[in-house]
């Protein structure tokens, strides 16, 4: 399938729905136990199977635009650093000086080597220990036990994804399975910049939560009545599975447009709808006409979470449609998420944590929400059986 008959078949199904007042629907409704968004012991299992021996997206491809870019990450107390090296390759590496254990390097930048704070210590953009202030005072050691320590990281599609422990390699084709790969191919993104430093949002609720609200807009009509509701329809989804992986598409209200136009006659339908995937475990990538949005949802307690925040340009934009990008990225960050999905999230504590709601329910038009539970349930399984 090539691109335009891609983003046709999505439309042509959006259409349908809001012409019947209907959407994606799963067989049944699903309940989950209210314990597995406020149990320690979950917690550490889900941390253990989904985090620290699960491949995860790093960050997207336009983090690292050329030799010498690098880009810090914070997943589940794990300081990460990735980086370009000089042949165009990229690394991953704990963000821990081996001479006393401090954080090296903070944020997005371009540089030579990572030179630790403390005492200098530096390193090469693979991890190599390159320099060190008075090095008669450390005798003959190890060198290779004082390079950074490398983490498995691959790249593909415009993803950049890697462990959080060392391991063995990753193999994105295997990671997204075929048909994900291809559709990610068509979309062509590897070479967007990076807008901005990723920003971080603290959320008072269990990290399941607050990537739950990413899931499904059946609340679009009445949590963002008064913001998004206008700009794009609540209640009409379609789902398609990719394995653990998910896409789901939102139609803006502006599809209203080809309603009457024959399909022949349509032209760039991508401005109409929005992608949404998810990819397993923990993260949640939306393309606009004019960016990429990549949130990272990560625990930092049982009822806490964090969720990495970053925007991807599309190149070639005209100076009309970046201004309405710089206008429009405060207005979702603050006003939409902060204001609204992060607020509400934070609404479920400590109501879930009482105990009183034994069960969490997920209608048949959350299909999407359905799909991620039974992966988490499915991962879990296989980490304790291994």
């Amino acid at each position: 399938m090539d691109r335009e008959a891609l983003e046709h078949d999505i439309v042509r199904r959006l259409l349908a729905h809001i012409e019947a007042g209907t959407t994606d629907l799963a067989d049944d409704v699903v309940e989950v136990p209210s314990a597995h968004y406020t149990s320690p012991d979950r917690l550490r299992d889900e941390v253990e199977a989904l985090f620290l021996h699960h491949p995860l997206v790093l960050c997207l491809s336009g983090a690292l635009p050329e030799a010498g870019s690098y880009l810090t990450v914070d997943i589940c107390d794990t300081p990460v650093v990735v980086t370009r090296t000089r042949d165009g390759s990229v690394r991953a590496m704990a963000n821990v000086c081996r001479h006393r254990g401090v954080r090296i390097v903070d944020g997005i930048g371009k540089a030579r080597r990572l030179t630790c704070p403390f005492h200098a210590w530096s390193y090469d953009l693979d991890g190599t220990l390159v320099g060190i202030p008075s090095p008669d005072a450390f005798g003959s050691f190890c060198q290779d036990e004082t390079n950074l320590i490398e983490l498995p990281v691959a790249e593909g599609y415009g993803l950049v994804i890697g462990g959080l422990r060392p391991g063995g390699p990753i193999d994105v084709d295997e990671l997204l399975g075929p048909a994900l790969a291809e559709e990610l191919a068509l979309l062509d993104f590897a070479g967007w910049p990076l807008y901005s430093e990723p920003h971080v949002h603290e959320v008072g609720a269990n990290w399941k939560t607050t990537l739950d609200t990413y899931r499904e807009n059946y609340h679009f009509n009445f949590l963002h009545r008064d913001t998004l509701a206008s700009y794009a329809y609540g209640g009409v989804l379609t789902f398609d599975a990719f394995g653990p992986h998910l896409r789901n598409a939102s139609a803006l209200r502006s599809i209203d447009e080809l309603r009457d136009v024959p399909e022949e006659e349509w032209e760039d339908v991508s401005r109409h709808f929005s992608y949404q995937y998810a990819i397993f475990p923990n993260v949640s990538l939306t393309f606009d006409s004019r960016h990429i949005e990549l949130w990272q949802i990560v625990p930092t307690g049982p009822t806490t979470s964090a969720v990495i925040h970053s925007t991807y340009l599309r190149p070639g934009l005209s100076e009309e449609e970046t201004a309405k990008l710089v206008d429009m990225a405060p207005w979702i960050c603050d006003t939409v998420v902060d204001g609204e999905d992060f607020w509400v999230a934070g609404r479920t504590e400590p109501g879930l944590s009482t105990g009183l709601v034994e069960k969490v329910i997920f209608g048949r038009n959350e299909v999407a929400l359905q799909h991620l539970h039974r992966g988490f349930e499915a991962a879990l399984h296989a980490h304790r059986q291994a």
